[in-house]
């Protein structure tokens, strides 16, 4: 269940969120149903950059306090970020995607698959992991901070065409594209959009 609410200020978006979480245990009191306080979590964003992004106030749910996350928020799997840069979701994914890349190097190698088998493995397990998400923070390749990110997928992508030809690390990249079958980061985040 979630809850939203607009507000200038920190504390009035807390009393909001309150005001909420009281109707809500009302409702369950008289429908048998609980919640778990435990997993209860509440984040703010701000539209505008600010410098300091922490806050004293918090959402009272039932007599427990809940404070604001100070760090990213997991939500659906996507990791949100007070300012929503997403920056954070972006390296989560891209770690995942390295894990899995290194974990699919090691039984590629021993099982001796095929290119083509290994190509279509490596776009299913660590592109799909890599780029969850992607079409929420990519806004093309001409704004300012997304190129970073793509350049990050670029090279896990070269890392990819790598293991699916066994060629060297001073394999020219262009043929190593070419030779991999693999399309460049820039055009599968296009394609997501």
């Amino acid at each position: 269940m979630g809850w939203w609410a607009e507000g200038k200020r920190d504390q009035e978006v807390a009393t909001k969120l309150s005001q909420a979480a009281a109707v809500a245990m009302e409702w369950t009191v008289g429908n048998g149903v609980a919640f778990d306080h435990g997993k209860t979590e509440a984040a703010l964003f701000w539209r505008k950059k600010r410098k300091e992004t922490e806050t004293s106030a918090k959402m009272k749910m039932g007599d427990k306090e809940i404070p604001f996350n100070k760090e990213a928020t997991r939500w659906l799997g996507v990791w949100l970020d007070s300012q929503l840069t997403l920056k954070e979701h972006h390296t989560t994914r891209l770690k995942s995607g390295r894990n899995a890349m290194t974990r699919l190097r090691r039984l590629t190698g021993k099982m001796g698959l095929s290119p083509t088998n290994c190509r279509r493995i490596m776009t299913a397990c660590v592109q799909s992991v890599a780029m969850f998400g992607a079409e929420l923070w990519w806004k093309g390749g001409n704004v300012r901070g997304t190129t970073g990110r793509a350049e990050e997928l670029q090279w896990l992508v070269n890392q990819q065409a790598r293991a699916t030809t066994g060629a060297f690390r001073t394999t020219n990249l262009g043929a190593l594209s070419m030779e991999s079958g693999l399309r460049p980061a820039s055009n599968q985040l296009e394609n997501r959009q």
